[in-house]
């Protein structure tokens, strides 16, 4: 249940389950670091079961296949990927190393929050809506990297917002953080996929 990976410039832990009493999860998520960049993509398909993983996946496996893009092309991919699925909502950001900065887009319930120098948390927002194909306005947002970065995202499965402060603020590691939510009331009437990562110093 919960996943843990190593990179040269981050830790990063993965919580997943299926909604109570489904064999699918309908939640996707891909995760690559190169020598430029870190990214990171959550994908969470349209009601829950097999379908909705089938949407979910697709657009992970655009994003797998073509990371080295831009966040905007990705998300036009896996829109354009996305028609004659039930549809899906995506959350992608990039941790661009060489310009230190941070990239971001998403469409839909997707939470994504991170936070860098004197715990400031930085609040991407998504827009409304989820993809199927049809034209969508992407926006794409950036913002400075601090070597001090921890980021959560997570979809609608988990309810987190009231203790977001704290995990990020005390992350002493991004597994200790994920244990950690079994501190939290989670019927799991939902997917839920939550990744925590943690930037190494130096």
């Amino acid at each position: 249940m919960i996943q843990q990976y190593s990179y040269d410039k981050l830790d990063v832990a993965v919580f997943q389950t299926s909604k109570k009493g489904n064999e699918h999860c309908g939640d996707s998520f891909f995760i690559e670091e190169t020598d430029r960049y870190f990214i990171c993509a959550l994908a969470d398909g349209l009601g829950s079961g097999s379908m909705a993983k089938e949407a979910s996946e697709t657009a992970i496996q655009i994003i797998k296949e073509n990371h080295f893009q831009d966040i905007y092309d990705l998300m036009d991919l896996s829109n354009r990927k996305l028609k004659n699925t039930r549809g899906a909502v995506l959350s992608i950001f990039k941790i661009d190393y060489e310009r230190r900065t941070v990239y971001f887009s998403g469409v839909g319930n997707i939470r994504f929050f991170f936070t860098g120098k004197n715990d400031k948390i930085q609040y991407p927002m998504p827009t409304p809506g989820f993809l199927s194909g049809r034209p969508f306005p992407f926006r794409l947002q950036q913002f400075d990297l601090s070597n001090e970065l921890s980021f959560i995202i997570y979809s609608d499965g988990f309810d987190i917002q009231s203790k977001n402060k704290y995990l990020l603020r005390d992350l002493d590691s991004p597994v200790k953080s994920i244990q950690s939510l079994g501190n939290f009331v989670q019927d799991f009437s939902d997917d839920a996929t939550c990744l925590i990562g943690k930037m190494k110093f130096g």
